[in-house]
């Protein structure tokens, strides 16, 4: 935080009234300039608001201005990762109750590890608690009765990883805390990396969408992002293999959002360990996802894993998937293309169906003298390799897009 102190430190020069000194005074645009480049954490944590009633306004209108806040890019995040004892846990907890009440109930879109999420959901069930038994003042007031986050309207949470777990330890059983939350989300983004020490599972992310599910209505956005860092992969398995894996396989995070009557707005199943879109397909151990029926049940579906085996299409010839709006392929091979579109016919309402191809592709096609991207295995970044998919998908509209390349 030596930098943080450094750069509030510049704040000091400000209008003196009544001062016979010959000190600077620096024009009112300068001072908010100089504000609005520090972040609403410092100035809470070092109380800029209290320096003077003209500073306030500067310090507030810059507050309110800054509606979206991640605190994965906030020294909060690091403050929380280094609390060691109860000292500074209770330092902490005074920070995070300031921060509530002075900036984050202005924030419309939030970004918070799951740790973090939780450790606010506990604050504001032990507030709840305080005020139920004591009968005295809580130990913060809310900004609105009863709301903590006033306008919070989008939440994303970062789940697994460095961002924490995700199982019932966590204890979002308390559905009532969820009410003093917020009002009402519009829009729901969860991001969740599944590794092999199975630090999410499913019965936790039950418990979490249920807590979720209380501050949300019918018109709320679900997106769903899956990042597989596991060994296993999410190539096809059978139902006791299914059962025993069930906290590494997307498919069964995705049941558990439509057992609980949770559409699904987005959904992106992604591959952390892809191999490079440039090797062979038929490499040995190379990992394929399995195409399950339940992968339509959305509105936009993005695959950024190489698609190996597809559900079979006979045995849900009655199944009707008219969620799914838009299909889109990102640098990944399709073993199978001809079982893809089959599999896709069954979403009646598809109206765009998109393949990314590596922005470094075309130039390695006309660099190579040898002829090896006219391989089979590159159909899939060629238009000649999905010719039938005006017969097979009629009313999709196709299109093969190049990525765009990322700038140094």
């Amino acid at each position: 935080m030596s930098r943080s102190r450094c750069r509030c430190a510049r704040l000091h020069v400000t209008r003196i009234q009544n001062s016979d000194h010959d000190l600077p005074q620096l024009p009112d645009e300068i001072i908010e300039f100089i504000v609005s480049k520090v972040l609403p954490t410092e100035l809470v944590a070092f109380g800029l608001d209290q320096v003077s009633r003209s500073f306030v306004t500067f310090v507030h209108r810059n507050l309110c201005s800054k509606t979206y806040f991640c605190a994965l890019h906030d020294p909060l995040w690091e403050l929380y990762r280094n609390t060691r004892n109860i000292h500074d846990a209770q330092k902490f907890d005074k920070l995070m109750v300031l921060l509530i009440k002075k900036y984050l109930c202005q924030v419309e879109d939030l970004v918070l590890p799951v740790t973090l999420f939780s450790h606010i959901q506990h604050l504001l069930e032990a507030n709840s608690y305080l005020a139920a038994t004591s009968g005295t003042a809580c130990s913060f007031r809310h900004p609105q009765p009863g709301v903590a986050l006033t306008h919070l309207s989008k939440l994303t949470i970062k789940i697994g990883e460095e961002c924490g777990g995700l199982t019932l330890s966590h204890n979002f059983e308390n559905l009532k805390t969820s009410s003093s939350l917020c009002k009402t989300l519009h829009e729901v983004n969860l991001d969740i990396v599944l590794s092999d020490n199975e630090d999410v599972t499913c019965a936790g992310f039950r418990e979490f969408l249920r807590f979720l599910k209380e501050i949300s209505c019918k018109s709320t956005l679900w997106n769903i992002r899956l990042t597989d860092n596991t060994t296993s992969g999410q190539g096809w398995s059978g139902p006791a293999n299914l059962n025993r894996y069930r906290n590494k396989m997307f498919i069964c995070y995705i049941r558990t959002m439509l057992d609980l009557s949770l559409k699904i707005n987005q959904l992106e199943l992604m591959d952390k360990r892809k191999a490079s879109p440039y090797m062979l397909v038929m490499a040995p151990y190379r990992r394929t996802i399995y195409m399950f029926p339940e992968f339509k049940r959305c509105r936009n579906l993005v695959i950024c894993y190489d698609i190996g085996l597809i559900a079979p299409v006979f045995s849900h010839e009655n199944d009707h998937f008219d969620d799914l709006l838009s299909f889109e392929v990102d640098e990944s091979h399709v073993l199978y293309k001809a079982d893809l579109l089959e599999y896709l016919k069954s979403a009646h309402e598809l109206r765009e169906v998109k393949v990314v191809i590596p922005s470094t592709f075309q130039s390695r096609v006309s660099r190579c003298t040898e002829g090896c991207f006219s391989n089979p295995d590159f159909a899939c970044f060629r238009a000649d390799g999905w010719c039938s998919v005006p017969s097979k998908l009629p009313g999709a509209h196709f299109e093969i897009v190049a990525r765009a390349p990322i700038m140094a």
